[in-house]
């Protein structure tokens, strides 16, 4: 009899300002627990998602919000932990520009942890590996959406999603391996549904050969869907990473993954933060995720959840885009072309790139619109 093989996923693993020291000497028994360390030992493979740039010489990138990169030391801990793969195609990899990237790769490659969703250049991006489990090839596809994250053809970046070359690359790796697993980066911050977008695009990835598909960023733990014998997980929370101390980031969920002969189990396990660290979840009541799981076939509902999710979300935006006062117009009437120049002049740097984040941003984008849309219903 074959023995059983396991892998196992976590979701966003970085340091914060009060646990960064633990991370610098590897203290897992602190930030982890016994529970957690031993469960990802019992592992012949672990993948995260490392959010954020490990670098020492951090460079610049133009954004808004915040940065996220930590000196490269803080490897002990992921090399502690028996990480074997980091997913590196995040909105908050190039965070510490060029070089963060690839101080980052560097880092990776000499603590012998193998990576994946990024490229010093737009042409040479690394978007899938394989690793064996027990003679099973595993293959690992990484890719994130739009934000602040695109590589140039001089600058280094994450892969990012374009829906004809994501499905055309998996048809073609799915012949390199026997179960093929997307670990996908996007989707909406703390809302526990996919957006009706999200769901066909995870639908179309699985039609192009993807067995499995994980979806992080959202901060939250969401829902699974079975779809042709697939499974996808929309929204896995963060492992550890609080960044914003809510009822959305202080849980999420470790993914177990076990091959078995002919058979693929899915096991998850219930993880909550605790001040700067993370504990596994004594209870394991999985009663509220049941219940949104029941409903993810109902496409009317996760489009009302959708709308009101956008709604709620508007105001941020419509500041973005403040209406126009009379002087303003009167302005753009008789004086075109020196208001124009004047209003050009008047945003400065972080006002324009607040704005550009907002039209470049899928999730932005996506959410603005819809929220545009219900508002025209309610007027």
């Amino acid at each position: 009899m074959n023995k059983s093989n396991k892998i196992i996923i976590v979701g966003d693993l970085f340091p914060v300002t009060t646990n960064l020291d633990k991370f610098v000497v590897g203290d897992i028994d602190y930030l982890f627990g016994e529970k957690i360390c031993s469960l990802l030992k019992s592992a012949d493979y672990r993948i995260c998602n490392l959010e954020g740039a490990l670098t020492d010489h951090p460079g610049k990138c133009d954004k808004t919000g915040p940065s996220l990169y930590a000196p490269t030391a803080i490897i002990k801990t992921y090399k502690n932990l028996g990480i074997n793969c980091c997913t590196l195609a995040n909105n908050h990899i190039t965070d510490a520009g060029h070089q963060g990237v690839m101080d980052t790769m560097d880092t990776l490659e000499k603590a012998g942890i193998q990576y994946l969703g990024v490229g010093k250049n737009e042409n040479e991006l690394k978007k899938f590996i394989t690793f064996e489990v027990d003679g099973r090839t595993i293959g690992l596809y990484n890719v994130a959406e739009t934000m602040y994250n695109a590589p140039t053809s001089e600058q280094a970046g994450a892969h990012l999603y374009d829906e004809y070359c994501v499905c055309k690359e998996l048809e073609f790796f799915k012949k390199e391996c026997d179960y093929l697993i997307i670990i996908y980066h996007g989707g909406m911050e703390s809302f526990r549904y996919p957006s009706p977008e999200i769901k066909k695009r995870f639908h179309r990835m699985v039609d192009s050969g993807a067995n499995m598909i994980l979806s992080q960023h959202t901060h939250c733990i969401g829902c699974e869907e079975y779809y042709k014998g697939a499974y996808l997980l929309y929204g896995q929370g963060n492992f550890l990473f609080r960044s914003f101390n809510n009822e959305f980031t202080d849980t999420g969920l470790i993914v177990e993954v076990e091959f078995e002969h002919e058979n693929v189990s899915v096991k998850k396990h219930l993880v909550n933060a605790i001040a700067d660290t993370v504990r596994y979840d004594n209870a394991q009541d999985f009663s509220s995720f049941d219940e949104r799981s029941s409903k993810i076939y109902d496409d009317a509902f996760l489009k009302k959840q959708f709308e009101q999710y956008c709604y709620s979300k508007l105001p941020h935006y419509l500041f973005v885009f403040k209406k126009r006062t009379f002087f303003q117009k009167a302005m753009m009437k008789f004086l075109p072309k020196w208001y124009r120049h004047r209003l050009m002049q008047s945003l400065n740097k972080k006002q324009i790139l607040y704005r550009l984040h907002t039209v470049r941003s899928e999730q932005n984008r996506e959410t603005f619109i819809c929220g545009l849309e219900e508002l025209l219903k309610n007027s």
